[in-house]
């Protein structure tokens, strides 16, 4: 506590030196008054007894500042003392201040708007109560793709693991889904999810108004309660708080709204808008049950209860249940991991958000290595008052705080700009990230909050340690002898300190040619994803996704009527060239399903492969324009009463069928026995599942009239621009039901451009990012040659006068240059190599030629170095030694 007083004490000193400096002197002045006239008193004159109590009292200054270190903090008086010198230094240099701070608030900007989507992505905590205790349960089969780490649950097995757990204080499962909401205005498709009744409590969620749901709301024959999210509730209703028990349409019958949820709960992960409760029928809670799993489950830890356990008897349980129910349960495990850790691995962003973080972190040591041969070139005009400073007594660390001090006012400063230009930087970021609903949502978060302003704050005082170490080094040293001659050149220091020099600009070169080549790799991924074929036609097409809602379309049948009177009305429709539905459009990964070939051994059910699985109505393939290679198409006696037929993909034939004629073959599709056997009646060209994709999939398409589902996707090619038929499209619809939601209405070539959104925009930031440090590293080639014609200009000077030619002057500077150039640019040579391997390696599907990238890249840095080195070897070519020489 004494030592605690103290320091208060000295640290509120400082604040008060003004006042405690007067007091101080009223006080030495009384004691020296007091000392003259006891002197006086013994006979001395008034002169000399001044004199005398002067030489007791022992000296003022020397007590004063005796006193000064017992009253205050030395050091922080110090560190401000260095600051307030520092600040008028950089004031007297505004320009070499200017360009300072403006690249350091490039460099630091860069790093802090990536930082940005780091703390709103993998940083955040979800907004639920105490979030480190909420975990995700996850089912898992090593032996399936699919479910190898993180499949859903299915009913049965949540309830049991729900009654056989006693690390939980709850339990919670949700079934996340899309529903229709209507009646008022136009019918909306909106995220919803199915839930049990504790999931929000599970959460720890509180409704904004009115409640959630409670215990009973759950189970079958119990009235129809619904929650909206805040947001939709406003856009929808105007937030009117008079909806709170009355009626709203979902899926075509009548919910009472019972609450509303803030704004504030959003999971990216889980992007519902509308909340049910979720009523299990009893197929899903029968054996059967347990092999079709669909559930999100959500565990709340007990107090005290560590992840280890809770995982180790769930482990436990799934044992057990796997005994007990060997044919749906055998081989399947369980994953538990915290509710942050599986946002963060569903984002799957981690990769490419290490190599963003990686590029910007190169673009801010190349921005520290300019500022670092910018201060060289810069002290080196003040080596006679370093000198000067030593001369007086200032020791190493002395000479170097001072120099570190004008680093961190220029760190800190850039560290504003940056901070500045990172507001900009997250709103262009966030709207960048809108390709689709889950990626809008993910960005929604990225602001410039807490962490962003600690990581900025950090990025300025290590930056400033960064460029500051090697002129702090080197000025902390100053040679006594020959710094105080004046004019006078230490050929051992500049020499010693031109070394330095080119080797942070062959640093810079080295770093901006790795950057340039992984730019220049995923730019031609990129470009390699454009120039792919689709296998479709996407010029003119207008797509809309519909899903049917109550009871009046539970039948197949009535589903099948519905989109028949709807492609009748499309088909009809002047502005229309041909009209179709698919259940699923290309370029949005389809849904898969088993197969089984006529005349094949039976395989091992967990051994089947997977194909896509497209059910799509007659006119599909012409109205996409995909090429029908062999056979024919679907027509619309392909219909549930007659033979079942289906068509092929040609990597199907080519896989599964070589050097086999595939019509007339017979194939079975999916784990039903009653299924039939279908003819394959066509073939067709592959169509890509994802721009970029590399090996062509198999896909089985069967006639939609056959196996009617709910939810189809319209495809309308237009003879004109397909974005002035939207209305018409939404009108066709209503004509049939009014109650239906005409949802995610885009062109195909928006489809297109949507499926490559995370390429180009990576591809964006790695070429911006790449092409400004090439830019620093110009800058800084073109500084450090500035720097060094300047002072060989005497040098030069003699050279001229003794004959030399411009031309000769002009290779020697270009010569000096080169070497620097091409060690930064052979290391980073050596480095890029590993690039392709890593990436192909850390990305799905990253398979790209990169000899031309790797060839072309250094011609490139060295093109752009030769262009940053004309000018001052320009300006020492002309030389004019007369100036020169009487200049020294």
């Amino acid at each position: 506590m004494t030592s605690l007083r103290q320091f208060a004490s000295r640290f509120f000193a400082l604040f008060r030196k003004g006042r405690l400096e007067q007091e101080m002197d009223e006080e030495m002045l009384g004691h020296v008054e007091m000392l003259t006239e006891e002197n006086v008193q013994r006979g001395m004159s008034t002169k000399e007894a001044r004199c005398a109590a002067l030489r007791e009292f022992g000296g003022v200054d020397q007590t004063k500042e005796v006193y000064r270190d017992q009253r205050g903090l030395p050091m922080i008086e110090t560190l401000l003392q260095d600051l307030r010198y520092g600040l008028r230094v950089l004031a007297k240099s505004p320009g070499f201040s200017a360009v300072a701070i403006i690249t350091l608030g490039l460099g630091i900007a860069v790093n802090t708007t990536i930082f940005s989507f780091v703390s709103a992505v993998l940083l955040r905590k979800p907004p639920v109560r105490d979030p480190d205790h909420v975990m995700m349960l996850r089912s898992r089969n090593p032996g399936q793709v699919w479910a190898a780490d993180r499949a859903p649950v299915s009913p049965p097995d949540f309830l049991d693991w729900k009654a056989q757990s006693t690390s939980y204080s709850g339990f919670a499962a949700s079934n996340f889904d899309e529903l229709t909401l209507s009646g008022g205005s136009e019918p909306e498709r909106v995220g919803g999810a199915r839930v049990s009744a504790n999931y929000f409590d599970v959460l720890g969620v509180a409704p904004t108004l009115g409640r959630t749901f409670v215990t009973g709301e759950d189970r079958a024959g119990h009235e129809r309660v619904v929650l909206l999210s805040e947001g939709l509730w406003r856009r929808r209703f105007a937030g009117d708080p008079h909806m709170i028990g009355r009626n709203v349409k979902v899926n075509g019958e009548d919910f009472v709204l019972i609450g509303i949820i803030p704004s504030s709960f959003q999971l990216w992960s889980f992007p519902a808008k509308l909340w049910t409760p979720l009523v299990f029928t009893a197929t899903q809670l029968s054996e059967e049950g347990r092999k079709a799993r669909s559930l999100d489950v959500f565990a709340r830890l007990k107090p005290g209860v560590s992840q280890s356990q809770a995982r180790a008897e769930l482990a436990t349980i799934v044992a057990r249940l796997a005994s007990a129910h060997p044919e749906s349960n055998k081989g399947w495990g369980a994953n538990l991991m915290s509710l942050q850790e599986f946002i963060v691995e569903d984002a799957n962003v981690l990769t490419a958000t290490v190599f963003l973080m990686a590029t910007v972190a190169f673009v801010l040591l190349i921005a520290c290595a300019n500022l670092a041969n910018l201060l060289l070139a810069r002290n080196s005009t003040r080596q006679r008052e370093f000198t000067i400073r030593a001369a007086l007594g200032a020791g190493r660390v002395r000479l170097a705080r001072q120099l570190l001090s004008e680093c961190l006012l220029l760190s800190l400063a850039g560290g504003v700009v940056g901070l500045l230009c990172t507001f900009w930087g997250a709103a262009a970021l966030r709207a960048a990230i809108n390709y689709n609903e889950f990626a809008t949502g993910m960005a929604s978060g990225i602001h410039v909050d807490g962490r962003v302003l600690i990581f900025t704050l950090a990025v300025s005082v290590m930056s400033a340690m960064v460029f500051g170490f090697a002129p702090a080094l080197r000025i902390s040293r100053p040679d006594l002898n020959s710094g105080l001659k004046e004019n006078s050149r230490s050929a051992t220091g500049g020499r010693s300190r031109h070394r330095v020099q080119s080797f942070l600009v062959v640093a810079q070169l080295a770093l901006s040619l790795i950057l340039l080549v992984g730019a220049g790799l995923f730019a031609k991924n990129f470009i390699e994803e454009l120039r792919a074929t689709l296998g479709i036609n996407p010029n003119r097409i207008l797509t809309a996704s519909v899903s049917l809602s109550g009871q009046a379309y539970k039948d197949p049948a009535q589903q099948a009527a519905f989109f028949q009177k709807v492609l009748h009305r499309l088909g009809s429709d002047s502005q229309v060239q041909s009209a179709a539905a698919t259940s699923d459009l290309p370029l949005t990964f389809a849904d898969t399903t088993h197969f089984v070939l006529e005349g094949r051994p039976p395989e091992d059910p967990a051994n089947r492969p997977y194909v896509g699985h497209y059910f799509v109505s007659p006119n599909y393939f012409s109205t996409i324009q995909a090429s029908l290679l062999q056979g024919r198409d679907f027509t619309p006696s392909d219909n549930d009463d007659s033979q079942p037929v289906s068509i092929v993909s040609r990597a199907f034939a080519e896989k599964y069928l070589p050097h086999q004629n595939p019509l007339g073959q017979h194939l079975k599709v999916g784990d039903s026995e009653s299924t039939k056997w279908a003819e394959i009646v066509g073939v067709v060209g592959d169509i890509k599942d994802f721009l970029g994709q590399k090996e062509e999939k198999p896909h089985i398409f069967e006639p939609f009239l056959a196996h009617p589902v709910g939810t189809m996707n319209l495809v309308v090619r237009t003879h004109s621009d397909p974005a002035v038929y939207v209305a018409s499209m939404r009108a066709a619809v209503w004509e049939v039901d009014k109650d239906q939601a005409v949802n995610t209405v885009r062109t195909m070539d928006q489809v297109v451009k949507d499926s490559r959104a995370g390429d180009d925009l990576m591809t964006e930031m790695m070429c911006t990012f790449s092409g400004l440090a090439l830019l620093m590293a110009a800058v800084g080639i073109y500084g450090l040659l500035a720097y060094l014609v300047e002072q060989r200009t005497h040098e030069i000077g003699i050279r001229m006068a003794l004959g030399a030619r411009g031309s000769e002057v002009l290779r020697l500077v270009f010569r000096n240059a080169m070497t620097m150039v091409l060690l930064g640019v052979g290391i980073g040579f050596v480095v890029s190599l590993a690039l392709p391997s890593l990436f192909s390696a850390s990305f799905n599907d990253f398979h790209v030629r990169s000899f031309w990238v790797l060839a072309l890249t250094p011609c490139a840095v060295i093109l752009v170095s030769l262009a940053a080195c004309y000018l001052p070897a320009r300006r020492a070519a002309r030389v004019d030694p007369i100036v020169a020489l009487r200049y020294e």
